[in-house]
């Protein structure tokens, strides 16, 4: 017994020693931070040090893996803290114990007097006149730039071929830049500063901002400081920006760079004595090149600068911004619980030579262009310098694209093996989610990409178009979109809403599977396919959208990729659920690419009225029977699917459906989006937002067959006879 009682008591003090020297270990290997310390301090809780840099220093002294600890407070980043090759690898940074901690950028102006602006009471103050920044902002919010008109827009009132820049092509319809406009004279005042307002110009799927170079009073004609991404056409819509003019309303500001004041609009109850705001000019916050491991936890990032590129900019999706994080040649690291408010233009970029590294459960809020962007190169698969094996999951985007408006929330170009998974993305100007940057055929590094489980939502809102809830582009092998329920994409209704999709596969997406995914409301299509081969559409809702449920662009000189095959796309299993007439398929270009078969269609308000179009035009529709015996449609089930209240966006399927019993799988559409019992960010609960909360009717465009009555009787007689040799045979 005596024995046994020591062999017990030596066990247990070996384990609290072990435990002892671990928790020494772990003291040894963490460095603490406070607003209050001192950078020559020795970095112990006791001691901490005052800054991130300090911080980046002593973590060099230290062997192993580091966890840098931030306690409560502002640490004010003024200058980008740039992490290389000679820098400790395997570094956390943290906030100490769930306290809160933020990064920011900005110089404080405070000592403001009041004065009175465009007849309302405003603060002033003499900063100088070599300051210039873009974005201002105080402790709760950023503040807002001024806009003419207040509301609505100006009309580009014409063109001329002598703006077009030198050496484009003049008659490209889309990417002639322009060095010029003219506009409606009579609309355009002789503003204080012009060369400081912003020309902000929305056509096709992207937003100019243009600086003027100069203005002719005479013949209303605007040079640009500098080229114009795209073609500007007679009539397409642009406000103005940063008007001394407009300053009238609390939360608005301008920085009059040729006198150096700066101006603001304040709250009726603030006082000039008190009033602080920051003005930021650092764009990028953190910048990592060449070291692995250096991970971000709990932290706020909020408020940097950014300045609009001077030289003409690429043609989509904001690809040249600048980010606030920002990794290249970085391996095994992740961004998790933390937060991203206010950031001017991109908040996480993760470049070439990126791999093993995540973006998870964090909160994007007001963001000036993308929340997630990934670029790697497109180089040989086998390259060690592939961008590959990125999880960007169990995140929170809200209202990004507010500088750009073209920018896409998640964006990944030239990468593999990239997870974006149960993502929440709602509010943007355009494109939640895009995947590919190789149009067509052509060699495409990405491959093996999942796009599963996002709940997408309330984006485009009307401002530009051609856009996807999904935008998938070029040959994506063993690639899959499943399991996302996205709804309510709107395009600009002055191009005639054109390309407000759900899930949006572009020139040569191909090898890709889309399945269980739930997409509705969109103002064009639920589903779009421009064109490409060997793609399998199964066991999808496509819902209640505007133009028609499914656009197929199947004409086999569209796809042939370098295996010489013609098959657009496996089409079976689907439910298709329509209202008032508008079609369930569209653009049906030629059936011998496209398989399509066993699919259910109904229409919420008429039925079996059910139509499909060869082409875009809904006055030239065919009945879903001329559809079937033109040979576009295989085996229907013609049956009302028995979903719980489709009028109200309630999808779940009674077990009595008629499209079950033709072999749909019903899935939890309730599942996509954040997971519950998570926390999103510093301490936002996950899960919380269920998939039809905020959703809305869009406009519909019914169809129309012609010489529908004619047709009825071929109709008639080719299914009468289908039928009786049919079952003679």
């Amino acid at each position: 017994m005596v024995k046994k009682f020591i062999s017990v008591f030596l066990s247990l003090a070996i384990i609290f020693s072990v435990a002892g020297f671990t928790a020494y270990a772990e003291d040894k290997n963490m460095i603490f931070v406070s607003p209050n310390g001192n950078d020559n301090s020795s970095g112990t809780i006791d001691a901490p040090l005052a800054t991130l840099s300090a911080a980046k220093e002593k973590a060099k002294t230290l062997d192993g893996a580091v966890t840098v600890c931030f306690r409560e407070g502002t640490y004010t980043i003024d200058d980008t803290v740039n992490f290389d090759k000679s820098d400790k690898s395997d570094v956390v940074y943290k906030a100490y114990n769930n306290e809160n901690v933020m990064f920011t950028s900005g110089s404080p102006y405070t000592g403001f007097e009041e004065c009175t602006v465009n007849g309302v009471r405003a603060f002033k103050k003499d900063i100088g006149k070599g300051a210039d920044f873009n974005i201002l902002f105080t402790e709760q919010t950023t503040l807002s730039r001024t806009r003419y008109p207040e509301s609505g827009y100006l009309y580009v009132n014409d063109v001329s071929d002598d703006d077009i820049m030198p050496g484009d092509n003049k008659t490209d319809p889309y990417h002639a830049g322009f060095l010029g406009m003219y506009i409606d004279k009579n609309k355009f005042c002789d503003f204080k500063n012009t060369k400081d307002v912003e020309i902000k110009l929305l056509h096709f799927w992207k937003d100019e901002t243009l600086l003027i170079k100069s203005y002719n009073k005479e013949t209303g004609h605007i040079a640009f400081n500098k080229t114009s991404t795209m073609r500007i056409n007679k009539n397409d819509r642009f406000f103005l920006q940063n008007v001394f003019e407009m300053l009238n309303k609390p939360g608005q500001w301008y920085l009059d760079k040729a006198e150096g004041i700066l101006y603001i609009i304040p709250e009726a109850t603030d006082t000039p004595e008190s009033y602080t705001v920051w003005g930021s000019t650092t764009e990028t916050m953190i910048y990592v090149d060449g070291v692995d491991g250096i991970s971000f936890e709990n932290i706020l990032f909020r408020a940097n600068g950014f300045y609009y590129l001077p030289e003409r900019e690429f043609s989509q999706a904001a690809y040249d911004v600048k980010a606030c994080v920002s990794y290249q040649n970085a391996q095994n690291f992740h961004i998790k619980n933390c937060e991203f408010r206010d950031i001017a233009a991109c908040s996480v970029f993760l470049g070439s030579n990126v791999q093993n590294a995540s973006v998870e459960s964090c909160l994007f809020n007001n963001i000036g262009a993308q929340a997630v962007y990934v670029r790697g190169e497109n180089i040989d698969v086998n390259d060690p310098n592939v961008t590959k094996n990125i999880t960007i999951a169990n995140n929170q985007i809200s209202e990004y694209g507010r500088t750009y408006f073209n920018a896409v929330a998640i964006l990944v170009i030239h990468a593999n093996s990239v997870n974006i998974m149960h993502n929440e993305i709602h509010d943007g100007y355009y494109t939640a989610i895009s995947v590919g940057w190789v149009w067509g055929y052509a060699y495409n590094v990405c491959y093996n990409n999942k796009v599963c489980d996002n709940l997408i939502y309330n984006i485009g809102q009307g401002w530009l178009s051609d856009m996807g809830g999904i935008y998938m582009l070029g040959n994506q092998p063993n690639t899959v979109i499943s399991g996302n329920v996205i709804h309510n994409v709107s395009a600009d209704p002055d191009e005639g809403g054109y390309g407000g999709w759900g899930i949006y596969l572009d020139e040569g997406s191909s090898y890709m599977l889309v399945e269980k995914n739930l997409a509705y409301a969109c103002g064009s299509d639920a589903y779009h396919l421009h064109y490409g081969s060997y793609n399998t559409v199964r066991n999808n809702i496509f819902a209640l959208s505007g133009e028609s449920q499914m656009k197929i662009v199947s004409a086999p000189d569209r796809c042939t990729p370098n295996d010489g095959g013609k098959k657009t796309v496996d089409l079976y299993n689907n439910i298709i659920l329509t209202d008032k007439k508008v079609r369930v398929l569209s653009h049906m270009c030629n059936t011998s690419t496209m398989d399509e078969r066993n699919n259910t269609y109904w229409d919420l308000s008429s039925g079996d009225k059910l139509y499909a179009s060869e082409g875009v035009n809904p006055n030239y529709s065919l009945s879903l029977k001329t559809a079937q015996r033109k040979g576009y449609i295989h085996s229907p089930t013609i049956a009302d699917p028995m979903f719980r209240d489709a009028a109200n966006f309630d999808f779940e399927l009674s077990p009595d459906s008629p499209a079950i019993a033709a072999g749909f799988e019903p899935w939890d559409y309730s599942k996509a989006g954040t997971l519950s019992k998570t926390t999103i960010g510093l301490l936002t609960e996950g899960g919380t937002t269920t998939y039809n909360a905020n959703s809305a009717h869009v406009p519909m465009t019914p169809a129309k067959e012609q010489n529908s009555f004619f047709a009825k009787i071929i109709n008639a007689f080719y299914f009468f006879f289908k039928n009786l040799f049919g079952s003679i045979c």
